[in-house]
């Protein structure tokens, strides 16, 4: 490694409205480091790498590269200049065979300028076998692959394409410990080729796993750069967070009190194992995780939209059939809402035809009538909060936090036995907040059983009874909530 920094950024700050996402951050990055970037989420991680990957190109501050003032103007000039992003959202297209997801954009050209199909699929073996993944076929479309082998192939890709310096945003978030192993020796590999990787990740023992040095981002603004080996876990966390972490541990207990409305057993597929969990009545139970951990993929198969291989599913006593789908879990007392709103709601839909649409079939002997969905609406709305209380409104009209209570509302009207809810505050002001979890809370308080699955421990803190942690797929601690804090959760990931 080199002293002189191949890219450097000074006193970058971006805003977004009335957020200050970034404050006067420094950052530099020297041939063959590889440099991690840890914070929690919201500290300016991700909007820092979009301004070098070209996505963001407004922001105050400047950015060298090779001691050069640059101003790049779309991720296809940054790739140009040897800067390419592996996002956390995959994007590659598993329609296409793996040979032109590898070469996607780039394919090699005959004399006549046609796809020199031949050479690619020869060269993207070739490559493959290098890398250390011969067993993947490169015929073969993506999508025949898991998630985990999809992910691999967007690291290779960027790999590649010969870029010298890589941005890696949570680049395990998919891949099974195998996996992950093999990204660490391919890391290995482009750091002895003399290129750079800025790795983000929530998982502290991987970031000391790879990193030469670890700069930590904190409300937008960096709070420390620091070499690996002069480092730890615990330091880490207390930089991340703004104070220091406690020593112990809580125990682990479960809840064997009341009566149990979910019972997991065993339940296994390709990213959790051997999950079980329970929730009883009148208990609202936080599943907490950093990305990659399952809990959402988890919460999905609960609700019948992820396949799932052995264990059993619990409803009031009631035990679910291999992989059901959506409609036998809202007719067997299970109700679910996923942490993408524009997924899980009609936008362009009245409030009232979101709240009734999954249960048209037991409002009516055949179609209902707009009356009877209107009197059914108000009187979810109400019991929601849903402000304005106009059931007509397109529900893409309402702030998110409304949004969220739409969400809500279409189950109160025939309310579950249990109600699993991924992200339910994701991207809201504080009082927007206060007011759904108190919807939960109220939810739980009724008797119901509440499974809040989450990333955000603040979200799982402030209304949980118990807090179960996933990391890695499988789950590490339950706990009562009490005297719990963020660091706790931190250390348990």
């Amino acid at each position: 490694m080199t002293n002189s920094p191949i890219l450097q950024l000074r006193h970058i700050s971006k805003r977004f409205g009335g957020l200050q996402a970034l404050d006067a951050v420094d950052f530099d990055l020297q041939a063959g480091e590889i440099h991690a970037l840890v914070g929690e989420n919201g500290a300016g991680k991700s909007t820092l790498m979009r301004i070098l990957a070209g996505i963001y190109n407004e922001y105050e501050g400047d950015y060298l590269l090779d001691d050069k003032p640059l101003k790049l103007q779309s991720p296809r000039d940054a790739l140009n200049r040897g800067i390419g992003m592996i996002h956390q959202e995959l994007s590659v297209i598993p329609e296409l065979s793996v040979a032109e997801n590898l070469f996607l954009g780039r394919q090699p050209l005959t004399r006549l300028g046609t796809i020199d199909w031949n050479r690619m699929i020869e060269t993207a073996k070739q490559e493959l076998t290098r890398l250390g993944f011969p067993e993947i076929d490169v015929r073969k479309p993506l999508e025949n692959y898991a998630l985990g082998t999809q992910q691999v192939v967007e690291v290779l890709r960027t790999i590649i394409s010969g870029a010298r310096v890589i941005i890696m945003d949570e680049p395990t978030s998919a891949l099974s410990p195998a996996e992950i192993e093999q990204l660490i020796q391919l890391i290995q590999y482009v750091r002895q080729d003399k290129r750079s990787v800025i790795y983000i990740s929530h998982f502290l023992e991987e970031v000391m796993r790879v990193a030469d040095r670890i700069t930590v981002l904190r409300d937008g603004r960096k709070v420390a750069t620091l070499q690996q080996s002069q480092t730890n876990i615990n330091e880490l966390i207390s930089l991340i967070l703004g104070h220091e972490v406690n020593a112990d541990l809580p125990v682990t207990t479960t809840s064997d009190d009341g009566q149990v409305l979910l019972d997991i057993q065993g339940l296994t597929a390709d990213v959790f194992q051997n999950i079980n969990l329970r929730v009883n009545r009148g208990e609202v139970v936080g599943l907490y995780g950093a990305i990659g951990a399952g809990h959402f993929d988890l919460a999905r198969a609960l609700f019948g939209m992820y396949r799932y291989d052995t264990g059993n599913i619990i409803v009031d006593g009631h035990g679910f059939k291999p992989n059901h789908d959506a409609r036998y879990a809202i007719r067997h007392g299970l109700a679910y809402a996923t942490e993408s709103r524009r997924k899980s709601l009609f936008m362009e839909d009245a409030i009232y035809r979101n709240i009734t649409l999954p249960h048209l079939n037991r409002i009516g002997a055949f179609a209902p009538q707009a009356a009877q969905e209107l009197q059914i609406a108000r009187r979810a709305i109400e019991q929601s909060g849903v402000n304005p209380p106009e059931p007509l409104n397109p529900v893409g009209n309402l702030s998110g936090g409304n949004q969220q209570k739409v969400a809500i509302a279409r189950w109160l009207t025939f309310p579950p036995k249990v109600f699993v809810m991924s992200e339910p505050t994701r991207g809201m002001d504080v009082g927007a907040k206060n007011e759904v979890l108190r919807l939960l809370r109220n939810f739980g308080n009724d008797g119901y059983g509440v499974l809040i699955v989450s990333s955000e421990p603040e979200t799982v803190l402030s209304i949980s009874d118990r807090i179960i942690v996933m990391s890695r797929g499988q789950i590490v601690a339950q706990m009562a909530n009490k005297d719990l804090n963020k660091d706790v959760l931190m250390r348990l990931l």
